[in-house]
C-alpha cells in the first residue's frame, strides 16, 4: 500500500468528502488489496483503478440526439486493485459473490459472454480499445484484478458504464498507454453498445471527466464540457424505487426503441426542412436540425415538425412513403440494433411526435438549469426538474408507478424539486432538497416509500436491500476516473 496518509489525502480529494467518510474508503482500499493478494496466490497488486457512477441532474435521453445533458459523478464508485500480466489473459474476482470469478483472453475480437453476464462490460471496454487501435493486437497484455463496487445495480446510476470505463483504465494502464480522456470517452460511448443498448456519451464523459463539487453540462459531437458549481443551499438525495433497470434484460427493446424513433423523427423533420427550405439536409440526430444549425426559429421548426410527423403512432409503411422510400430500406436505414438485427416494429406504431417533443424541451431545460445553478435560482432549478420528470413520464414514457410516486412523496416531504434519473423503467429517483431539511426528508421518505408504500404493495418485484443508506442518500459531487500506482 501506498504511505496511509498520501492515500488518505488522495481518496479525500477524489469523493469530496469528510475525515470520517475518508476514513471509511481508506478502508475499504486496504480491505480490496488484502482481498487481492488473498486471490492471486499472493502476487500484490500495482494499481488501484477507479470509475465513479454519476446521478443525472437534467437532460435525459438527450445525449444520442446530440443535445447537452447535466450530470455530476457519484461518491459511489468501481474500484480495481490490479496488477498487469505477462501475455493477454484476464482475470477478476469481485468482492460479491453472485459476481463469479470471470477468466478470458483479450484477444480481438473479444467473443462475449451470454447477454446479461457482468464479465461483458469488461470485454466490451477490452474489445472497443482494441478496437480503435488503442492498444496493440500484436503485443497485448491482460491483467488479474479485485473488484470493489458500491454503485447500486441496475439503478440507473450507471453502474454499468462505470465498469466499461475503470476496465478500460486498467487495460490502459496494463499496457502503458497514454491517452486523452475526451478521445477515450467518445470510444468507450461506442465500446458499450457491445452489450447490445444503443446509448448515448453521458455516462462514459462523466465517469472520466468530473470534477469535485461539481456537475458538467456536456455537450456532444464533439464531446465539450462546462463546469457547473453545485450550489451548498441545495443537495441532492438519490432514491432506488427498488425496481430493477437493467438495460441488459428485457428493457433493452424499449430503449432501444426510443433511439430509433428518435432516428425517424430525425429523418422526416430533415425531410421537411428540405422541402421547406428548398435545400437537402444531412441530419444524424436531432440537435442536427436545432436552430443554430438551421437557421430557422424554433417556433419554425416545431411547426414543421407538427406537419412532417404529426401526434398519431406511425407505421413503418406511412413513414416510408413520407420519406419518399420502401419499407424495407425504411428499416435498413434507421430501425437497425447494434447487434445488427431490425427493431420489431412496435404493434401501437411509432411514437415518434412524443419522443421528438421530449428531446427538444429536455434539451431547453439543460439551457435553463445551467443558468439557473450559476445564478443560485434553486427553486427554479426545482421548477425544472419536476418539468423533465412531467416530460418523461408523458412524452417519453420511461416512467413507472413505482418512481412517479417516489417523485410525488419527495415533493410532499420538502423537495423542491423531483424527477427521475437515468435511462428509466425503474432504478431512482433525484430529489433537489435544501441542504438544511435533509436529515428530516431522508427520515420522512424511509417511512413514507420504505416503510408504507413499497411495504404495502407486496406483488410488486421489489428488490431486497440491508440498509436504508444503500437505497437513499445524499450524493457528493465526486471527481472523475483515477488510476495510479500503489507502490
Amino acid at each position: 500500500m501506498p504511505h496511509p496518509r498520501q492515500l488518505s489525502q488522495r481518496l479525500q480529494i477524489l469523493y469530496g468528502g469528510s475525515q470520517e467518510r475518508t476514513a471509511l474508503q481508506l478502508a475499504r482500499y486496504d480491505r480490496l488489496n488484502g482481498f487481492f493478494l488473498e486471490s492471486f496466490k499472493g502476487t500484490p497488486a500495482q494499481y488501484f483503478v477507479r470509475a465513479p457512477g454519476r446521478v443525472n441532474l437534467i437532460g435525459e435521453h438527450t445525449d444520442y440526439n446530440g443535445y447537452p445533458v447535466m450530470p455530476m459523478a457519484l461518491d459511489r464508485d468501481i474500484v480495481f486493485a490490479m496488477s498487469p500480466t505477462s501475455d493477454a489473459s484476464v482475470e477478476l474476482v469481485n468482492e460479491e459473490a453472485q459476481f463469479g470469478r470471470r477468466t478470458f483472453s483479450a484477444e480481438f475480437p473479444v467473443e462475449p459472454y451470454e447477454r446479461g453476464d457482468w464479465g461483458n462490460y469488461v470485454k466490451a471496454a477490452l474489445h472497443g480499445l482494441l478496437e480503435a487501435g488503442l492498444v496493440d493486437h500484436k503485443h497485448t497484455r491482460g491483467f488479474h484484478a479485485a473488484v470493489s463496487g458500491c454503485i447500486p445495480e441496475s439503478a440507473g446510476l450507471s453502474s454499468s458504464s462505470a465498469m466499461v470505463v475503470v476496465s478500460a483504465l486498467a487495460f490502459l494502464a496494463a499496457n502503458k498507454v497514454q491517452f486523452e480522456k475526451k478521445a477515450l470517452a467518445d470510444i468507450l460511448a461506442r465500446a458499450e453498445r457491445y452489450v447490445g443498448s444503443e446509448g448515448g456519451g453521458m455516462d462514459q464523459a462523466i465517469s472520466l471527466l468530473a470534477e469535485p463539487g461539481h456537475a458538467l453540462c456536456i455537450d456532444f459531437f464533439p464531446l465539450r464540457t462546462e463546469r457547473v458549481p453545485m450550489h451548498e443551499r441545495l443537495t441532492f438525495v438519490v432514491c432506488n424505487s427498488l425496481i430493477r433497470a437493467p438495460k441488459s434484460e428485457s428493457v433493452r427493446y424499449a430503449y432501444n426503441r426510443r433511439v430509433i424513433e428518435c432516428r425517424l423523427a430525425t429523418a422526416l423533420l430533415a425531410k421537411a426542412i428540405g422541402k421547406w427550405s428548398g435545400r437537402q439536409l444531412k441530419a444524424a440526430r436531432l440537435a442536427d436540425l436545432s436552430p443554430e444549425n438551421t437557421g430557422l426559429s424554433a417556433a419554425d421548426i416545431h411547426t414543421l415538425a407538427s406537419e412532417a410527423i404529426g401526434a398519431p403512432p406511425l407505421s413503418l409503411d406511412v413513414i416510408a412513403k413520407r420519406l419518399n422510400i420502401s419499407p424495407a430500406e425504411s428499416e435498413r436505414l434507421f430501425c437497425m440494433q447494434r447487434d445488427g438485427t431490425p427493431l420489431a416494429e412496435p404493434g401501437e406504431g411509432f411514437k415518434i411526435w412524443q419522443r421528438y417533443k421530449h428531446v427538444v424541451t429536455e434539451a431547453e431545460r439543460v439551457r435553463l438549469a445551467v443558468a439557473a445553478f450559476k445564478n443560485g435560482d434553486i427553486e427554479q432549478v426545482g421548477v425544472l426538474m419536476n418539468q423533465s420528470h412531467s416530460s418523461c413520464r408523458d412524452d417519453y414514457e420511461i416512467s413507472c408507478p413505482e418512481l412517479d410516486v417516489l417523485v410525488s412523496m419527495g415533493l410532499e416531504n420538502g423537495a423542491v424539486g423531483a424527477r427521475l434519473t437515468g435511462a428509466g423503467f425503474g432504478g431512482c429517483t433525484v430529489h433537489a432538497v435544501p441542504t438544511e431539511k435533509v436529515g428530516e426528508f431522508i427520515r420522512n421518505m424511509e417511512t413514507s416509500y420504505y416503510h408504507g408504500y413499497a411495504a404495502l404493495e407486496k406483488n410488486r418485484p421489489f428488490v431486497s436491500y440491508k440498509n436504508i443508506a444503500d437505497v437513499m442518500f445524499p450524493c457528493q459531487a465526486a471527481g472523475g476516473a483515477d488510476c495510479w500506482p500503489i507502490d
